[in-house]
């Protein structure tokens, strides 16, 4: 991040501190209920949203060397990620093209150079090609090229993978998608990170439950009395749009101390927490030295798939180490907890009719933000 926006951020979060202000939108917010309970409204997002977008699906540290893949289903789709030979990722439907069967039952490995189907042994090497088939003579004339896996499109940006849901579609252009945020992250160096703690929780929530919680500070001195509120200021939050993305800072109350003093040059990770939004489902947040990562991937209407990890410089050399990144991230996934508990709650009475709508306040408004920008995604 360049200095001048760091100390743009300060400025403004003091000029907050001594009014008692934050960042407001223009006008309050009204959200139909029923985005967050319809199943045609899913079947809407899933098809205009989650399958023409770059959607972040992995970590690039989990495929640290050629050979090293991961699998899930978290985009709706059985996913294999695997990092070529050439050193790029390689994005394919995990499904052999002799029968369909899932090709790849683990759920991550290392090292290898190819994939054999558990059904037939059609085998496959890292770059999709189908190299191998028992009995072969007996398939006739059979097109080994057109029976290759199932490519998706697939690039990376500061330490994450972004797949394309489309077969025979482009390269995803992550300059163009992410625009200069990109540039922001790229700063912090999370490309060469590592994970830690990597999680992957089931909610009983919308997903997009998830994502508003992440985009607004008002609910924290309530509902995060116990674990983070005492680290921050109350509701006072600089807040930019980079439609359809966003770009947030959390003041902590170690800002205090910055009244009366020069702010050029100063680090606004040592007064507060920068966190990006990427539409549709990821969140940054930049912390002192880490970061941590969420993706929220939606199961159905009323539930999703959380993946989570710590982003740390290193892994971890001595026992000190460890016990300093499991306290870090202790604090994360206990807040997580916390609004991951309320979502939840929030999809229990959207079920019960009591509201037609909800209301985001003007400090709320990055959730009007995101509601505008889903908005765009789903005309045809």
């Amino acid at each position: 991040m360049d200095q001048a926006t760091q100390t743009a951020w300060l400025a403004r979060s003091l000029r907050h501190l001594e009014a008692g202000t934050t960042d407001q939108g223009e006008a309050v917010t009204r959200i139909d209920v029923a985005r967050y309970t319809s199943a045609e409204f899913m079947a809407l997002e899933t098809n205009r949203v989650f399958r023409r977008l770059p959607i972040a699906a992995g970590f690039s540290a989990k495929l640290a060397k050629p050979g090293d893949f991961i699998t899930h289903q978290h985009l709706g789709l059985p996913l294999l990620l695997v990092r070529g030979r050439d050193g790029g990722i390689n994005a394919f439907l995990n499904v052999c093209r002799h029968r369909g069967a899932r090709l790849v039952a683990a759920r991550e490995g290392c090292d290898k150079r190819s994939f054999s189907c558990p059904y037939h042994a059609w085998t496959y090497d890292t770059d999709g090609r189908l190299l191998s088939l028992p009995h072969e003579a007996d398939f006739g004339a059979l097109d080994k090229a057109a029976h290759g896996l199932v490519r998706l499109p697939a690039a990376e940006a500061f330490g994450i993978i972004f797949v394309l849901p489309q077969r025979d579609a482009a390269t995803p252009d992550l300059d163009a998608f992410l625009g200069p945020l990109k540039r922001d992250m790229e700063g912090f160096g999370l490309g060469r990170h590592v994970v830690y703690d990597e999680r992957e929780i089931g909610l009983r929530c919308n997903w997009k439950v998830v994502i508003e919680g992440g985009l607004e500070t008002y609910h924290v001195r309530h509902a995060h009395s116990r674990t983070i509120a005492p680290m921050f200021l109350d509701n006072v939050s600089v807040m930019e749009r980079f439609a359809p993305h966003a770009r947030l800072y959390f003041t902590k109350r170690e800002a205090r101390k910055l009244k009366g003093q020069a702010l050029d040059g100063l680090n606004v990770r040592d007064f507060g927490n920068p966190l990006y939004f990427f539409f549709p489902n990821l969140i940054v947040l930049v912390q002192p030295d880490h970061a941590t990562v969420m993706i929220t991937h939606p199961a159905c209407t009323d539930s999703c798939i959380i993946q989570g990890a710590a982003l740390i410089p290193e892994p971890p050399q001595s026992d000190k180490a460890r016990q300093h990144w499991d306290r870090n991230v202790k604090i994360f996934w206990d807040a997580l907890d916390e609004d991951f508990q309320m979502g939840q709650s929030i999809q229990a009475g959207f079920a019960s009719g009591a509201n037609d709508h909800i209301t985001f306040g003007r400090f709320e408004h990055p959730c009007g933000w995101f509601h505008a920008a889903l908005d765009e995604a789903m005309q045809e």
